[in-house]
């Protein structure tokens, strides 16, 4: 056994509860079809090389996505492939149930080295972004788009192309929003600029409503990054922020991008030099290597902006990156190195990353198909790292953001939006949302301000015959993020057991909680835990267990007394991921209390942590109810309740379930603003319906 106490104490050691910390909340709050029935989004389906090049994604994807002034804007191209027309719609959010409005310019998706433009082939290119960002000086709408590397000799008036829109025309009513908002297309942002050769756009709006443009110039591990300003009138010269086409062999690219983030602009990336697929000159990586992070306190104009590393010592741009690792002005980690397995470590994406607004930095990147979790307070010294279990799941990369002390990661998970939460300068992941809608999702982007989540969605139609399955429905999703008080919780590591059967094996893991699990469990053998609890009640028990092999995998679990007997453990497929198998609605006394783990699978599974959750009297549950909406959510206080259901009755309960209030719904509104911030749950009852919703008071 590998711990021994005596007396009371050896019961409090192993467990802990824990009240106070808030946790992440992330509450789907809408979610509306932003393509018109009979209308999708351009998809490339068919077979690589032959139909599309690199990817079969096109629409959503890169810098498409944004929100200001309480409208959303998207980007997208029509599909199918026999139009592919490029669009953009807008949704105003502050009015409940309005519609998208789309507007459908004339270009269309050149595809492949311009072949569907040139009638030479029919195979789309995924490069080829829709970047969008609106100007708050002068109320512009800017897009970047359907560009790869290409030259106006080969592409004369398709080689660079920027659509922008008259002044203040961003936000005029939704009968006027039409194409006669937009100037004509043009190939270029400021004239006499070189806008050749350019890929992946981005832009970015800064705190004083200027915008920020990059892309690439020239190609995949031979390629420079350019920046432009846009100061509400006209744009800058382009100037070079990263240096990528040096002489061999240091000749590179960087992959990554840049974020305006709590009034600073942030830059992380990872590195692909252009000798990696040569066994003789090869850096030691196959594709992308490194973590490189740099940022500016002040909007980056031009290249004299001051910038500054991690450890905010002053660097000089551009920014050049060699092969010797002491040369690498901006390196924070070598993933491939800490995590690699093969003999030439692969990490083909770029990383996923945020600051938080404590200045926190998390960055998430995939080394031979593990994803690894590299993190830092700002007070810290060096980066900790770890690897698998929920960094993210190990079969999709997903998106990080952070909402004030919470890092939290996006992903789709077997068709559903998936979020996961730690604090910052933690690596301790958790699920706080997944998706329950009837329809998978193939991809998405997604974007955060203030605290919304906006996420935006391709449909996963499951046909991928050309000329079919090319045109794919597109929605948009609204999150509200909040904090609560974390429930009562209790804790036990697994390898802390009071008593247990001879032999009892005690792995260690990083991906394990504490980092040590039970390891070999054989049949028969038990572990068994007593622990004190401070608040009877009904509570949820949760054991976390990894299970790579059976679909069979079972125990005998008993908790004070009451046998749960052939409990089925949910299959992991990986012994470095521990999952959930729950039991609902077990009650705990005051006081001492007993849980023993019986293995009847013999190695079939291995137990990490057992945790109990207090329930709450009232599920959190969110029910699907279209004839009831509750507005605006977070509120102040008030909440308009508009629907067709006569003689409402509303239960306000806090998330400990205490009824705080009832009522009888008068003139469609409800005022809470009498309680203090926070979670609730609004209760809405008649004779015959009852939805409840979750609400935030703000």
């Amino acid at each position: 056994m590998k711990k021994y106490y005596l007396g009371l104490c050896l019961l409090l050691v192993f467990c802990s509860l824990v009240e106070a910390q808030k946790e992440l909340l992330a509450t789907l709050d809408s979610s509306t079809r932003v393509s018109g029935n009979g209308e999708g989004g351009l998809f490339f389906a068919g077979t690589k090389d032959v139909n599309y090049r690199f990817s079969r994604r096109i629409t959503p994807h890169g810098d498409c996505v944004d929100v200001v002034n309480g409208y959303a804007f998207v980007t997208w191209y029509k599909g199918g492939m026999d139009a592919r027309n490029l669009m953009l719609s807008r949704k105003n959010l502050n009015v409940p149930n309005s519609n998208w409005v789309t507007i459908e310019f004339p270009h269309q998706h050149v595809g492949q080295g311009g072949e569907l433009l040139n009638g030479t082939g029919i195979r789309g290119d995924s490069h080829n972004t829709a970047a969008i960002g609106v100007s708050t000086i002068d109320n512009t709408i800017h897009i970047l788009y359907d560009m790869h590397a290409y030259r106006s000799s080969s592409l004369p008036n398709h080689f660079f192309n920027y659509s922008v829109s008259i002044a203040n025309k961003a936000f005029v009513p939704d009968n006027e929003f039409t194409l006669d908002v937009f100037n004509s297309k043009r190939n270029y942002l400021k004239s006499g600029e070189d806008y050749e050769r350019m890929t992946y756009p981005m832009i970015h709006r800064a705190d004083d409503g200027s915008l920020i443009a990059r892309y690439r110039q020239g190609g995949s591990g031979n390629g420079d990054i350019l920046l432009a300003h846009y100061d509400g009138s006209v744009w800058s010269d382009n100037w070079l922020f990263h240096e990528g086409t040096l002489a061999l062999p240091n000749r590179n690219n960087m992959y990554g991008g840049e974020r305006f983030l709590n009034g600073k602009f942030y830059s992380g990336f990872s590195i692909r030099y252009s000798t990696n697929n040569n066994t003789d000159t090869s850096n030691g990586y196959m594709l992308n290597s490194g973590l490189y992070y740099a940022h500016t306190n002040d909007i980056p104009k031009d290249a004299s902006t001051p910038w500054f590393d991690v450890n905010d010592a002053s660097i000089s741009l551009p920014i050049r990156n060699n092969i010797n690792p002491n040369q690498d002005p901006v390196q924070i980690a070598q993933p491939g190195d800490d995590y690699g397995t093969a003999s030439l470590p692969r990490s083909s994406s770029d990383p996923a990353w945020t600051v938080t607004a404590n200045g926190a930095i998390h960055f998430v990147q995939r080394v031979d198909n593990r994803n690894v979790h590299y993190y830092k307070l700002a007070t810290d010294t060096n980066f900790s790292s770890n690897v698998g279990g929920l960094i993210p799941n190990p079969q999709v990369r997903g998106e990080v953001y952070s909402y004030k002390n919470h890092v939290f990661m996006v992903e789709l998970i077997a068709g559903k939006v998936n979020i996961k939460t730690t604090l910052e300068g933690a690596s301790d992941w958790e699920i706080v949302y997944t998706g329950t809608e009837s329809i998978n999702f193939a991809h998405f982007d997604a974007l955060v301000t203030g605290n919304k989540l906006y996420v935006y969605l391709m449909e996963d139609t499951g046909n991928n015959t050309p000329g079919v399955g090319d045109k794919r429905p597109l929605y948009f999703q609204e999150f509200i993020l909040s904090e609560t008080n974390a429930p009562v919780l209790i804790a036990l590591e697994a390898e802390d057991y009071t008593t247990a059967s001879t032999d009892i094996n005690i792995g260690s893991s990083t991906s394990a909680s504490g980092g040590e699990y039970i390891d070999s469990f054989a049949s028969n053998q038990f572990i068994e835990h007593k622990f004190q609890v401070t608040t009877a009640g009904t509570y949820d028990f949760i054991l976390f267990a990894a299970n790579r092999n059976r679909d069979d995998s079972i125990m005998d679990i008993e908790i004070n007394g009451t046998l749960y007997d052939d409990v089925l453990i949910t299959r992991t497929f990986d012994w470095n991921v521990y999952l959930e198998t729950k039991i609902p609605d077990i009650t705990l006394n005051q006081g001492e209390n007993t849980v023993r783990l019986t293995q009847r699978r013999s190695l079939s599974s291995e137990p990490d942590k057992i945790e109990f959750q207090l329930q709450s009297s009232l599920s959190t549950m969110d029910l699907t109810n279209q004839e009831v909406l509750v507005y605006p959510n977070p509120s102040g206080g008030v909440f308009n309740i508009q629907s067709n259901v006569q003689n409402l009755e509303y239960t306000l309960v806090n998330i400990q379930g205490q009824i705080l209030d009832k009522g009888k719904v008068v003139q469609n509104q409800v005022d809470f603003s009498k309680f203090s911030q926070g979670v609730y749950f609004l209760q809405l009852t008649n004779q015959n319906n009852t939805l409840v919703k979750r609400i935030v008071i703000k």
